[in-house]
């Protein structure tokens, strides 16, 4: 089954851009008060179009802010209660950060 919500919204869009035209062709005001009209209307659009985007921007900063901030927080503890060391098992050393190491010289452990 083919996807076809692009072409459906660019119908959509289209119907109502002609729906439009037509409303402001035929309205019964005059051209200099439909365009103040029409400029009224934009101005008020602009202003709630900048609200709400300062608002999601705000509300996106705060949602990664806490995300960031809480594994910024979780690294931090880790180090703080654990101590840096290293394990040597057959000659191999492996690192661990964030937990205590137990550390053995040569042989099998």
């Amino acid at each position: 089954m083919k996807d076809n919500s692009g072409k459906v919204l660019l119908a959509m869009l289209a119907g109502a851009s002609a729906g439009v035209i037509a409303g402001l062709l035929m309205a019964p005001d005059t051209g200099e008060v439909t365009r103040n009209s029409v400029k009224k209307w934009a101005g008020k659009m602009s202003k709630d179009l900048e609200k709400n985007l300062q608002d999601g921007l705000e509300e996106i900063k705060k949602m990664s802010g806490d995300t960031f901030g809480k594994s910024a927080e979780a690294n931090r503890g880790a180090n703080k209660s654990g101590s840096t060391g290293s394990t040597t098992t057959g000659g191999t050393t492996t690192g661990t950060t964030g937990g205590s190491a137990t550390g053995s010289t040569g042989g099998n452990a």
